[in-house]
């Protein structure tokens, strides 16, 4: 039974820790945008230059403890890490829980999103499997010779940078964002027919004969006069539904919010997300503005989307000598759209169709034909990621080969 409850825990929280690893290192730049918003909530804004290292390193360490665990590799000392890792979270997540100075812990990154409550309990009860393990780790041990066993790891170690430095480098090489290459923008921000409305429960705050009462919608004295209102107060009970996209909003200087006009174009519109102009460089500036006039002459409609002002914008083409067409959004949101300052996005009919980081920007000869680069651009990462896992493969293979030449050896 105990043998059973050891297996079922160590396979249990090694799973925890691979998927929580492998979702931060294909979005390392989501990890740090979320760890500098603890930073910022509790005023430790003088480590903000540790928040990609610190995302890079979170997403390596979750998911060599989790592979570690499952496949019995260094497990004493996984156990050990696993548990004081463990420990320090669910005490930061119940802090987290009560005093909210973040609405999103962002421990599975965006693949799930969990409210702050969810999180601590999801955190309760992994706990309770890593306890288990760590008051029993004298009884845990890996069946594997340290050489197979620091193989593997070296394996592992390369798999998971290479993952968190494909992703940073390029984009996310899994998208977990509503703005995903083929969702549809207009259909993220609609609500479904019967979904749930927030609920509020108003309280009314009344006094009579120097005495102050509270009454709500139910036994308010309606027909008692002689109450007289002195404040109200409405508290949200159920948030209702939220669409995965609410906060789109594109705003263009003269003719106000465009996003409905641009989300029912048929024609390819063509967006440069960038939350700071100031983040762009020359270099990319120049292969933009050649964008730009390419698909100035297939008709193509291309602006700029950012938070940075108007005025800023003006300076920008000025210093660069360009005439982007602008327009502004929101800075958490354009975050959000892509992980790229500055990154492209097509859009065809309200659909994304393509997405490109600034080191992987479309030839001014794709623009003849975009659609036709974004498939091309989706069929590379593809093969990508069956070569990623063609190399996962093979360091599992490694290590059993290693293993089974060693027990050949000691049987000869």
């Amino acid at each position: 039974m105990w043998n059973f409850l050891r297996l079922f825990s160590r396979i249990f929280v090694g799973a925890t820790f691979i998927f929580s690893g492998f979702v931060k290192a294909v979005d390392p730049v989501g990890g740090a945008i979320k760890i500098h918003d603890y930073f910022q909530a509790f005023n430790l804004d003088w480590l903000m230059f540790l928040n990609m290292p610190a995302s890079v390193i979170q997403a390596a360490v979750e998911f060599l403890i989790g592979i570690f665990l499952v496949f019995n590799v260094y497990t004493k000392r996984s156990v050990i890490v696993a548990f004081y890792f463990m420990a320090f979270f669910t005490i930061l997540t119940l802090f987290l829980a009560i005093f909210n100075p973040v609405s999103d812990c962002g421990c599975f990154g965006d693949a799930i999103i969990l409210t702050n409550w969810q999180t601590f309990w999801k955190n309760v009860i992994i706990m309770v499997f890593a306890s288990l393990l760590f008051f029993s780790r004298e009884r845990i041990s890996s069946p594997y010779p340290g050489m197979n066993q620091g193989i593997f790891a070296f394996f592992m170690l390369v798999y998971i940078m290479g993952i968190a430095f494909y992703s940073y480098r390029y984009l996310p090489l899994i998208d977990f964002r509503p703005y995903s290459i083929g969702s549809n923008i207009p259909e993220g921000m609609s609500y479904p027919e019967d979904a749930p409305q927030p609920e509020y429960k108003t309280t009314f705050i009344l006094e009579k004969n120097g005495q102050q009462q509270e009454f709500n919608e139910d036994n308010y004295p309606y027909e008692d006069t002689t109450w007289v209102f002195v404040d109200s107060k409405t508290e949200l009970i159920s948030q209702g539904y939220t669409p995965p996209i609410h906060d789109f909003v594109l705003q263009h200087p003269e003719n106000g919010n465009i996003t409905d006009q641009l989300m029912n174009m048929e024609s390819p519109v063509m967006l440069v997300i960038s939350p700071s102009l100031t983040a762009i460089e020359s270099n990319q500036a120049l292969h933009l503005a050649q964008l730009n006039q390419a698909a100035e002459g297939q008709d193509i409609l291309f602006y700029i989307v950012t938070s940075s002002t108007l005025d800023e914008a003006q300076d920008f083409n000025e210093q660069h000598k360009t005439l982007f067409n602008f327009l502004q959004g929101d800075e958490t949101n354009l975050k959000t759209i892509i992980r790229s300052n500055p990154g492209l996005l097509l859009l065809i009919n309200g659909t994304v169709a393509g997405k490109w980081h600034y080191n992987d920007l479309p030839s001014v000869k794709a623009i003849k034909h975009p659609l036709s680069a974004a498939l091309k651009q989706q069929q590379n990462k593809k093969t990508q990621m069956i070569l990623l896992g063609h190399l996962f493969f093979l360091a599992l293979l490694s290590m059993f080969i290693l293993k089974s030449r060693k027990t050949i050896n000691k049987n000869q």
